[in-house]
């Protein structure tokens, strides 16, 4: 029986309720998120603008900034296009399904998943529907588009390839599928020609854009115990996609950098940290949310941590992102949280209107960072 783990942390409390219910674990309360502490506030951040697109978000969605403007999608069907500098609404459409995935941009498309198992490609222009194509199962990965094909990740893994124009498929890639998987927020990369995907038991592959055969293939984590839930090792986020490298975060496994040359990778460094929501990077330091909530910062160049802090422990974390000098971290309370990325103390918290958790990954652009929130609002935010 194939079992998709929906929450970030749902494997960490399913294994503890099963173990606690063979009275093997006495103290559950360590699962519990963190109580915050009132903190000395160095920084203001503000609403830059704030406008309401649909029905919240889910692990597969994910705004994307291009040309000015933030696209995004929410489960209830809405596809949107925001201008970036005040707010206000290019274009809304509402398609007639519930969506699982968006969104994708790319070749003059802006791409979404519905629970049908289709996928459905708008004019990034006018928010028209071009195309519609059937998928393999659903997708709860956000799609990518570009260099003439539109991709996508099924949730049985099969990774696919349509044309930009049609939608005609082009190519498909699957392989076994896990007892148990990750559903969070991981995405596809874009680059030279090439598609970098994750696909299960912890491996990241490079696949050619023109026919999917592979071009490299790298193991992020290995399974480390004997139960289904330890195989559990997912690579997740968005991988690290540098000139001559990759860097990679896995559920279960490591943050892992390789480089790149000629097509054959080599292990720069790795570090232990298990995490369910990707990388951030910002002058040449990645930074990284643990699953347990540690939030630390790691030289590119070799792995050194130069800080970490435990402050935000259980408080189910988004991805880490970066914008002028700050790190923005997301929680399960709809709080962001913004540390000074030199020294990694807390100079900043922020509510963005709704106490849901915030799922959707966060997007820093060069106007600020933009929240997609539980209650499916879409912010820009900002430090002063």
């Amino acid at each position: 029986m194939k079992l998709t783990l929906k929450r970030k942390f749902i494997a960490v409390l399913a294994l503890t309720s099963l173990l606690g219910a063979c009275s093997l674990f006495k103290n559950e309360r360590r699962f519990e998120p963190a109580k915050l502490a009132d903190i000395k506030q160095s920084i203001v951040v503000n609403t830059v603008w704030q406008t309401s697109i649909g029905s919240g978000g889910s692990a597969g969605f994910a705004p994307v900034y291009a040309d000015n403007s933030i696209f995004a999608a929410t489960p209830d069907g809405t596809v949107v296009r925001v201008n970036a500098e005040n707010g206000n609404i290019a274009w809304s459409t509402k398609l007639d399904t519930k969506l699982t995935s968006g969104v994708g941009v790319g070749d003059g498309l802006v791409i979404v998943t519905d629970r049908k198992a289709k996928a459905y490609a708008l004019n990034a222009q006018t928010g028209e529907k071009v195309w519609d194509t059937e998928l393999s199962t659903i997708s709860t990965m956000p799609p990518i588009a570009g260099f003439g094909k539109v991709i996508v990740r099924a949730d049985d893994f099969r990774v696919q390839a349509f044309d930009s124009k049609d939608g005609k498929l082009h190519w498909s890639f699957v392989r076994t599928n896990p007892i148990l998987s990750l559903k969070t927020n991981s995405r596809m990369a874009l680059i030279n020609n090439a598609v970098i995907v994750a696909v299960p038991t912890g491996k990241l592959v490079s696949l050619n854009l023109n026919d999917g055969t592979v071009n490299w293939e790298i193991h992020s984590a290995s399974a480390k115990g004997p139960s289904d839930i330890d195989s559990v090792t997912d690579v997740v986020g968005q991988p690290l996609v540098f000139n001559d490298g990759v860097c990679t975060s896995s559920y279960q496994g490591n943050i892992t950098c390789y480089s790149i040359k000629n097509s054959r990778l080599t292990p720069v460094w790795f570090e232990p940290f298990s995490s369910a929501v990707g990388l951030g990077y910002d002058n040449n330091i990645i930074y990284g949310a643990s699953i347990d909530g540690t939030v630390a910062a790691f030289s590119l160049a070799n792995g050194q941590i130069a800080w970490s802090d435990q402050t935000l422990i259980n408080r189910g974390l988004t991805n880490p992102v970066v914008y002028q000098n700050y790190l923005y971290v997301g929680d399960l309370d709809g709080l962001i949280h913004v540390y000074d990325t030199k020294s990694g103390s807390l100079v900043g918290r922020f509510s963005v209107g709704s106490s849901k958790d915030i799922v959707s990954p966060l997007l820093p652009t060069d106007k600020g960072v933009v929240v997609q929130n539980g209650s499916g609002t879409l912010m820009l935010i900002r430090a002063n």
